[in-house]
């Protein structure tokens, strides 16, 4: 895991919304081919993806949380990769070390002030932080917030985590300690965890998968989007998806009706993979859209 200054998001505000990235890692991962499912053949990538977003045909990509300040709230959206995690099938992540919590020192909070940790779902890379290993044990880390998620994303990955190898020990190592603890509650779409921010149904790529829309006055201003792009191709063709897609199908329908309403409505989208200023908005490009950064 690449450790030291890396490229990340300037902090932002969006009405009364403040919002800071914490970095994991970011840097060249593998070829489309190796991962996107349902590229074009014969495709001609769009310029604009370099050269942030592409590098020697690797797609560059970032594993990010955001943290959010809301009138009196500090809400945690995702919890990235971790540190010191088992993870055999990704040896650049496998009991590596992270400078993400002092990413969350940068934005002038310590684990303790969180209140509230939303997971969009409960893929290896948004829950990692979850938990620290301290006293050869896995304590949670941020022991004063309510850990909010979908009951089917729960329940999904707690009975079936065993069938997933690329998952490694991430559940009974980060996101069990937390349900032992009593530290989560479900949410459903269309509930608002703080004011003007509800969740949204983004299910396809998990089973229950969520995201969050933060709205002032009736307007779309902001929207979170966890894995609904994993890289900015997937904008330029919303009909491709992962090979960890649990229902391909209905992540291209619900990427392809999201990109929609946020380029309509210009709202800033925030992309956990996207590196860099990774916060930006949809534009309609021929049959697809064009991610253009804030910055």
């Amino acid at each position: 895991m690449t450790l030291g200054p890396l490229p990340r998001m300037a902090p932002l505000e969006i009405g009364q919304l403040s919002i800071f990235s914490c970095l994991d890692s970011a840097g060249p991962t593998r070829k489309p081919e190796e991962m996107l499912r349902g590229l074009p053949d014969g495709r001609e990538d769009p310029d604009w993806l370099a050269p942030y977003f592409s590098d020697d045909g690797r797609m560059v990509m970032a594993y990010q949380s955001f943290l959010l300040r809301l009138e009196e709230r500090v809400i945690l959206v995702d919890c990235a990769v971790g540190e010191d995690g088992t993870f055999p099938a990704r040896p650049d992540w496998h009991r590596k070390k992270s400078n993400w919590l002092a990413h969350l020192g940068l934005a002038g909070v310590t684990p303790d002030e969180v209140d509230t940790v939303f997971l969009t779902h409960l893929h290896l890379d948004h829950t990692g932080w979850l938990t620290r290993w301290q006293d050869e044990a896995w304590i949670p880390t941020f022991p004063q917030a309510r850990h909010l998620t979908t009951r089917v994303e729960h329940e999904f990955w707690l009975g079936r985590h065993e069938e997933f190898p690329y998952m490694g020990a991430s559940i009974p190592d980060s996101v069990v300690p937390v349900d032992e603890a009593g530290l989560f509650d479900f949410v459903v779409p269309g509930d608002e965890i703080a004011p003007g921010l509800a969740v949204v149904d983004l299910a396809g790529h998990s089973p229950g998968m969520v995201g969050l829309e933060y709205r002032e006055a009736g307007k779309l201003l902001a929207a979170f989007n966890a894995d609904l792009m994993h890289h900015p191709l997937q904008m330029a063709y919303p009909e491709v998806t992962t090979l960890f897609c649990a229902d391909p199908a209905r992540a291209a329908a619900t990427r392809q009706e999201k990109l929609a309403d946020y380029a309509e409505a210009g709202a800033v989208m925030f992309c956990n993979h996207f590196p860099g200023d990774c916060a930006g908005r949809a534009e309609r490009d021929g049959e697809g859209f064009r991610f253009v950064a804030t910055r």
